[in-house]
């Protein structure tokens, strides 16, 4: 019985060594999450240099020295920084190596986009993602993307 409880467990449990796949607490940027209101981003990191509203799905953005975080309906849904200080939970910087992308994270998605090619991580149990462009060997943004 142990065996097909532990057998069973392991099949609906997801591997998070899948090609692209992390954990969802790691989908952040300058400890900032997706889900957090403006009130938690403003006591991380203090008041924004600039706040910019748009008519687009995301309409509420606080422009930071080191990230951009946006809104959709007052919780954050989207994150991007070129910033050497803008970095992941597990310390990923622009700036930084793929090398050191891959030992942190695994192997990526490749994704070819509209607007690019870039090396993509999943959030488990998430609708958000990285999204990573590189020039050369380095990487040169990270984003969080959300599906509306």
């Amino acid at each position: 019985m142990k065996e097909f409880l532990l057998s069973l467990f392991l099949l609906v449990t997801p591997a998070s060594d899948e090609a692209g796949m992390i954990p969802a607490n790691d989908v952040a940027i300058g400890g900032v999450a997706i889900g957090n209101s403006p009130q938690q981003v403003r006591s991380k990191l203090g008041k924004p240099k600039t706040v910019e509203k748009s008519q687009d799905y995301l309409s509420l953005h606080y422009v930071y020295a080191n990230v951009r975080v946006s809104f959709d309906e007052d919780v954050v849904a989207g994150l991007f920084t070129d910033s050497k200080k803008g970095c992941t939970p597990k310390g990923l910087c622009p700036g930084d190596s793929l090398n050191k992308m891959r030992r942190l994270y695994g192997e990526p998605i490749l994704a070819d986009r509209e607007t690019g090619r870039f090396y993509e991580y999943y959030g488990i149990d998430l609708y958000c993602w990285f999204q990573i462009p590189a020039h050369g060997n380095t990487v040169s943004s990270i984003k969080v993307a959300c599906q509306p």
